[in-house]
Protein backbone atom coordinates (compact mmCIF):
# COMPACT_ATOMS: atom_id res chain seq x y z
CA UNK A 1 0.00 0.00 0.00
CA UNK A 2 1.05 3.61 -0.92
CA UNK A 3 0.17 6.47 -0.20
CA UNK A 4 2.20 9.62 -2.22
CA UNK A 5 1.27 13.25 -0.73
CA UNK A 6 2.41 17.01 -1.51
CA UNK A 7 3.26 19.19 1.38
CA UNK A 8 3.60 23.47 0.39
CA UNK A 9 6.45 25.26 1.37
CA UNK A 10 6.57 26.78 5.27
CA UNK A 11 6.12 30.24 4.78
CA UNK A 12 8.78 31.20 7.13
CA UNK A 13 12.19 29.29 7.53
CA UNK A 14 11.39 26.58 5.25
CA UNK A 15 12.83 23.90 8.24
CA UNK A 16 10.30 21.19 9.60
CA UNK A 17 10.04 21.35 12.97
CA UNK A 18 11.51 17.92 13.34
CA UNK A 19 14.91 17.87 11.38
CA UNK A 20 18.32 16.96 10.79
CA UNK A 21 21.50 19.33 11.70
CA UNK A 22 24.81 18.62 11.16
CA UNK A 23 27.92 20.25 11.62
CA UNK A 24 31.20 19.04 9.65
CA UNK A 25 31.02 15.54 8.52
CA UNK A 26 30.80 13.68 12.34
CA UNK A 27 28.13 15.38 13.70
CA UNK A 28 24.43 15.15 13.79
CA UNK A 29 21.99 16.42 15.67
CA UNK A 30 17.85 15.31 15.40
CA UNK A 31 15.95 18.62 17.05
CA UNK A 32 12.55 18.99 17.02
CA UNK A 33 11.75 22.52 17.20
CA UNK A 34 14.18 23.92 19.78
CA UNK A 35 14.95 20.85 21.49
CA UNK A 36 17.43 18.11 20.66
CA UNK A 37 16.39 14.56 20.52
CA UNK A 38 19.01 12.85 19.46
CA UNK A 39 22.97 13.54 19.04
CA UNK A 40 25.15 11.53 16.74
CA UNK A 41 28.83 11.70 16.69
CA UNK A 42 30.84 9.43 13.79
CA UNK A 43 33.98 7.77 15.41
CA UNK A 44 37.35 8.72 14.10
CA UNK A 45 37.79 5.64 11.27
CA UNK A 46 33.82 6.42 10.56
CA UNK A 47 33.24 2.73 10.85
CA UNK A 48 29.95 3.20 13.19
CA UNK A 49 28.46 6.29 14.71
CA UNK A 50 27.31 6.64 18.86
CA UNK A 51 24.28 7.89 19.48
CA UNK A 52 22.21 9.57 22.37
CA UNK A 53 19.14 9.97 23.36
CA UNK A 54 17.98 13.05 25.40
CA UNK A 55 14.44 11.90 26.48
CA UNK A 56 12.67 15.03 24.82
CA UNK A 57 11.11 13.76 22.15
CA UNK A 58 7.38 14.12 21.19
CA UNK A 59 5.31 11.86 19.18
CA UNK A 60 3.70 13.99 16.22
CA UNK A 61 0.46 12.02 16.45
CA UNK A 62 -1.63 11.50 19.21
CA UNK A 63 -2.32 8.22 21.30
CA UNK A 64 -4.48 6.08 19.21
CA UNK A 65 -7.46 5.17 20.73
CA UNK A 66 -8.71 1.37 21.50
CA UNK A 67 -11.91 2.10 19.77
CA UNK A 68 -10.17 3.64 16.43
CA UNK A 69 -8.15 0.39 16.41
CA UNK A 70 -10.80 -2.11 16.75
CA UNK A 71 -13.15 -0.18 14.49
CA UNK A 72 -9.82 -0.34 11.52
CA UNK A 73 -9.73 -3.98 12.52
CA UNK A 74 -12.82 -4.84 11.37
CA UNK A 75 -11.30 -3.83 7.29
CA UNK A 76 -8.77 -6.14 5.66
CA UNK A 77 -6.16 -6.31 3.44
CA UNK A 78 -5.52 -2.83 1.81
CA UNK A 79 -8.43 -1.37 3.02
CA UNK A 80 -7.16 -1.96 6.48
CA UNK A 81 -3.76 -0.42 5.46
CA UNK A 82 -4.97 2.36 3.77
CA UNK A 83 -7.68 3.74 6.98
CA UNK A 84 -4.04 3.83 8.77
CA UNK A 85 -2.03 5.23 6.28
CA UNK A 86 -5.05 7.82 5.75
CA UNK A 87 -4.58 8.13 9.37
CA UNK A 88 -1.43 9.10 9.70
CA UNK A 89 -1.35 11.47 6.95
CA UNK A 90 -4.27 13.31 8.36
CA UNK A 91 -2.55 13.46 12.00
CA UNK A 92 0.92 14.47 10.13
CA UNK A 93 -0.79 17.26 8.39
CA UNK A 94 -1.82 19.17 11.53
CA UNK A 95 1.08 18.34 13.97
CA UNK A 96 3.95 20.38 15.07
CA UNK A 97 6.25 18.04 15.34
CA UNK A 98 6.66 16.58 12.36
CA UNK A 99 9.52 16.38 9.36
CA UNK A 100 7.65 17.29 6.74
CA UNK A 101 9.00 20.21 4.76
CA UNK A 102 8.20 21.41 0.58
CA UNK A 103 7.82 18.22 -1.59
CA UNK A 104 6.14 15.01 -2.33
CA UNK A 105 5.84 12.40 0.18
CA UNK A 106 5.36 8.80 0.70
CA UNK A 107 4.08 6.49 2.92
CA UNK A 108 4.01 2.99 1.98
CA UNK A 109 3.59 -0.39 3.76
CA UNK A 110 6.07 -2.02 1.96
CA UNK A 111 9.69 -1.79 4.49
CA UNK A 112 11.40 -3.75 2.37
CA UNK A 113 14.42 -3.09 4.28
CA UNK A 114 12.53 -4.49 7.61
CA UNK A 115 11.94 -7.68 5.89
CA UNK A 116 14.94 -9.67 7.84
CA UNK A 117 16.95 -7.95 9.42
CA UNK A 118 14.72 -5.97 11.90
CA UNK A 119 14.95 -7.69 15.24
CA UNK A 120 18.66 -7.58 14.80
CA UNK A 121 19.04 -4.09 14.26
CA UNK A 122 16.63 -2.74 16.55
CA UNK A 123 17.45 -0.48 19.57
CA UNK A 124 15.22 -0.74 22.89
CA UNK A 125 17.61 -0.77 25.39
CA UNK A 126 16.76 1.50 28.66
CA UNK A 127 19.95 2.79 28.18
CA UNK A 128 19.66 6.13 25.98
CA UNK A 129 23.30 5.74 24.89
CA UNK A 130 24.23 3.17 21.98
CA UNK A 131 26.26 2.49 19.45
CA UNK A 132 25.84 1.42 15.77
CA UNK A 133 27.87 -0.37 13.13
CA UNK A 134 26.34 -1.77 9.96
CA UNK A 135 23.03 -0.93 7.75
CA UNK A 136 19.47 -0.14 8.03
CA UNK A 137 18.99 0.19 12.28
CA UNK A 138 15.52 1.32 13.88
CA UNK A 139 16.77 4.04 16.26
CA UNK A 140 13.32 4.65 18.53
CA UNK A 141 13.60 8.28 19.33
CA UNK A 142 12.65 7.66 23.18
CA UNK A 143 12.81 4.85 25.55
CA UNK A 144 10.02 2.18 24.38
CA UNK A 145 8.05 1.22 27.77
CA UNK A 146 8.99 -2.16 29.49
CA UNK A 147 6.35 -5.46 28.82
CA UNK A 148 4.75 -4.84 32.23
CA UNK A 149 3.70 -1.55 31.41
CA UNK A 150 -0.58 -0.98 31.08
CA UNK A 151 -0.57 0.75 27.82
CA UNK A 152 2.13 -2.02 26.74
CA UNK A 153 0.11 -4.48 27.96
CA UNK A 154 -2.88 -3.76 26.45
CA UNK A 155 -1.36 -3.28 22.86
CA UNK A 156 0.35 -7.07 23.56
CA UNK A 157 -3.18 -8.23 23.47
CA UNK A 158 -3.86 -6.52 20.19
CA UNK A 159 -0.70 -7.75 18.46
CA UNK A 160 -1.89 -11.29 19.30
CA UNK A 161 -5.47 -10.97 17.93
CA UNK A 162 -3.57 -8.77 14.55
CA UNK A 163 -5.37 -5.32 15.13
CA UNK A 164 -2.25 -3.67 16.27
CA UNK A 165 -1.24 -0.55 14.75
CA UNK A 166 1.35 0.21 12.32
CA UNK A 167 4.36 1.44 13.61
CA UNK A 168 5.57 5.16 12.09
CA UNK A 169 8.65 4.72 10.73
CA UNK A 170 10.90 7.67 8.83
CA UNK A 171 13.92 6.44 6.69
CA UNK A 172 17.08 9.06 7.36
CA UNK A 173 19.11 8.23 4.32
CA UNK A 174 22.18 10.23 6.30
CA UNK A 175 21.74 7.65 9.21
CA UNK A 176 21.35 4.45 6.72
CA UNK A 177 18.51 3.63 9.06
CA UNK A 178 15.05 4.03 10.22
CA UNK A 179 14.10 6.22 13.72
CA UNK A 180 10.61 5.82 15.60
CA UNK A 181 7.97 8.66 14.85
CA UNK A 182 5.20 6.87 16.41
CA UNK A 183 4.46 3.86 18.14
CA UNK A 184 7.15 3.10 20.66
CA UNK A 185 5.23 1.46 22.85
CA UNK A 186 3.14 -0.54 20.33
CA UNK A 187 6.79 -1.74 19.42
CA UNK A 188 7.39 -2.60 22.70
CA UNK A 189 4.56 -4.73 22.82
CA UNK A 190 5.14 -7.14 19.44
CA UNK A 191 8.59 -7.92 20.58
CA UNK A 192 6.83 -8.85 23.70
CA UNK A 193 4.89 -11.10 21.83
CA UNK A 194 7.82 -12.21 19.31
CA UNK A 195 5.76 -10.86 16.50
CA UNK A 196 7.36 -8.27 13.81
CA UNK A 197 4.64 -5.14 14.37
CA UNK A 198 2.80 -3.67 10.76
CA UNK A 199 5.29 -0.98 9.61
CA UNK A 200 4.27 1.83 7.79
CA UNK A 201 7.44 3.82 6.37
CA UNK A 202 7.57 7.73 5.39
CA UNK A 203 10.00 8.25 3.07
CA UNK A 204 10.13 11.87 0.95
CA UNK A 205 10.24 11.37 -2.92
CA UNK A 206 12.89 12.68 -5.60
CA UNK A 207 10.33 14.53 -7.79
CA UNK A 208 12.76 15.24 -10.44
CA UNK A 209 14.56 11.66 -10.24
CA UNK A 210 10.51 10.41 -10.78
CA UNK A 211 9.94 12.56 -13.76
CA UNK A 212 13.03 11.22 -15.51
CA UNK A 213 12.86 7.67 -14.74
CA UNK A 214 9.33 7.74 -16.40
CA UNK A 215 10.21 9.58 -19.71
CA UNK A 216 12.83 6.73 -20.30
CA UNK A 217 10.46 4.09 -19.01
CA UNK A 218 7.34 5.18 -21.62
CA UNK A 219 10.17 5.97 -24.57
CA UNK A 220 11.21 2.19 -24.18
CA UNK A 221 7.54 0.98 -23.76
CA UNK A 222 6.48 2.36 -27.31
CA UNK A 223 9.86 1.49 -28.79
CA UNK A 224 9.63 -2.22 -27.54
CA UNK A 225 6.01 -2.32 -28.62
CA UNK A 226 6.77 -1.12 -32.09
CA UNK A 227 8.84 -3.96 -32.49
CA UNK A 228 6.28 -6.51 -31.33
CA UNK A 229 3.61 -5.35 -33.01
CA UNK A 230 6.03 -5.84 -36.62
CA UNK A 231 5.05 -9.61 -35.76
CA UNK A 232 1.28 -11.33 -35.86
CA UNK A 233 0.23 -13.20 -33.23
CA UNK A 234 1.78 -11.22 -30.29
CA UNK A 235 -0.98 -10.35 -28.07
CA UNK A 236 0.52 -12.28 -24.45
CA UNK A 237 3.62 -10.79 -25.51
CA UNK A 238 1.95 -7.08 -25.47
CA UNK A 239 0.28 -7.91 -22.29
CA UNK A 240 3.39 -9.55 -21.09
CA UNK A 241 4.91 -5.86 -22.19
CA UNK A 242 2.16 -3.56 -20.58
CA UNK A 243 2.68 -5.23 -17.11
CA UNK A 244 5.92 -4.99 -16.30
CA UNK A 245 5.64 -1.22 -17.68
CA UNK A 246 3.06 -1.09 -14.97
CA UNK A 247 5.03 -2.32 -12.16
CA UNK A 248 8.16 -0.22 -13.56
CA UNK A 249 5.82 3.02 -13.80
CA UNK A 250 4.94 2.19 -9.92
CA UNK A 251 8.49 2.25 -8.80
CA UNK A 252 9.73 5.12 -10.97
CA UNK A 253 6.89 7.70 -9.48
CA UNK A 254 8.20 6.62 -6.09
CA UNK A 255 11.47 7.27 -6.27
CA UNK A 256 13.37 8.01 -3.13
CA UNK A 257 14.81 11.12 -2.46
CA UNK A 258 17.26 11.73 0.33
CA UNK A 259 16.95 13.20 3.58
CA UNK A 260 17.28 16.36 3.77
CA UNK A 261 19.64 18.27 6.46
CA UNK A 262 20.46 21.94 7.47
CA UNK A 263 23.64 23.40 8.68
CA UNK A 264 23.90 23.49 12.63
CA UNK A 265 23.69 27.09 13.72
CA UNK A 266 26.63 27.72 15.39
CA UNK A 267 28.52 24.30 13.67
CA UNK A 268 30.56 22.47 15.77
CA UNK A 269 31.12 24.20 18.68
CA UNK A 270 27.27 24.77 19.31
CA UNK A 271 27.26 20.89 19.12
CA UNK A 272 29.78 20.33 21.94
CA UNK A 273 28.25 22.79 24.03
CA UNK A 274 24.91 20.45 23.37
CA UNK A 275 26.15 17.27 24.10
CA UNK A 276 28.16 18.65 26.81
CA UNK A 277 24.39 19.63 28.69
CA UNK A 278 22.42 16.54 27.27
CA UNK A 279 24.70 13.96 26.52
CA UNK A 280 28.37 14.36 28.35
CA UNK A 281 29.98 11.12 27.65
CA UNK A 282 29.29 11.73 24.18
CA UNK A 283 31.09 14.78 24.25
CA UNK A 284 34.18 13.86 25.80
CA UNK A 285 35.00 10.76 23.52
Amino acid sequence: MDLLFDVAPEPRTGRPPLRIEVAGSRFLLIRQGDEPVLLGRVDDGNYGVDYVRTGRYRSPVPPIRAAHTAGVAADGGEAWWERWAHHFRSELSTSGYVPLHAGRWLLSSRAPRLRTLWRWELYTADADYFYYEGGWPVLPLRTPAGPGDGRVKAYRKQARDGSLAPVLLWWVSGLCGYVVLDGHDRLAAAIAEDREPPWLELTRVDTDEAAGRTRELVERYLEHETVIRRHPGTGRALAVLGQQFGVDLHKAEHAEARTRAWPLPGGTAAWTRLASRHAPDLAAL
